[in-house]
């Protein structure tokens, strides 16, 4: 009886575990062809394109911030978004395909959001090239600039002389219903040197 239980337990522990980890994200930056090594997630990156690879495993995309500002990357790994229903409604217009190959440099009410569901969009924010194996999606957003969106103006990669502050985040639930929930949450510091 205590083994039956004790498996049923261990079941259902499972099962909620392929729930939650069920659908996930993976980031990590290439430059030059090379991997980026990420250290307490620290990137250091030369002045120069770099490409950020994002595998999308059971979602449909992921929210973006980028900033030279920590506090929303603070904020979603405490959990302590204000307005937190709102955020898909502050979801910025980027180019479709990455034609601009720019990522934004935004205030802390804005965000981006990278998806790829071609059941309902003929295009999607990554590079063109998307690849995919049954519920799994690898992409990627290769990067030759920024646009500052505060100051509505492009910024090249030589110009950055201080950290950007860039947080990922997937959700569960719906912002549409008001049920969205902060799931998985991936924040980095970008490095640029000479």
């Amino acid at each position: 009886m205590i083994l039956r239980t004790l498996f049923k337990i261990i079941l259902s522990l499972l099962t909620l575990g392929h729930l939650a980890y069920g659908q996930s994200y993976h980031i990590s930056f290439t430059q030059n062809g090379e991997v980026v090594k990420i250290e307490n997630s620290v990137v250091r990156l030369k002045k120069e394109p770099f490409v950020i690879q994002v595998t999308l495993d059971s979602l449909d995309g992921v929210f973006v911030h980028c900033s030279k500002s920590p506090i929303v990357s603070y904020k979603a790994q405490k959990n302590r978004f204000p307005d937190f229903q709102q955020v898909g409604n502050k979801a910025g217009v980027e180019s479709e395909f990455n034609v601009d190959q720019e990522l934004f440099l935004q205030d802390n009410d804005r965000f981006s959001y990278w998806f790829y569901d071609p059941q309902h969009y003929d295009w999607h924010r990554f590079d063109a090239n998307v690849y995919v194996s049954g519920s799994q999606v690898k992409a990627t957003k290769t990067v030759r600039q920024f646009f500052d969106l505060i100051l509505n103006e492009p910024r090249s990669l030589q110009a950055i002389n201080e950290p950007i502050y860039l947080a990922f985040f997937s959700v569960t639930g719906s912002f549409k219903d008001k049920t969205a929930k902060l799931a998985q949450v991936e924040t980095y510091q970008l490095i640029f040197e000479d």
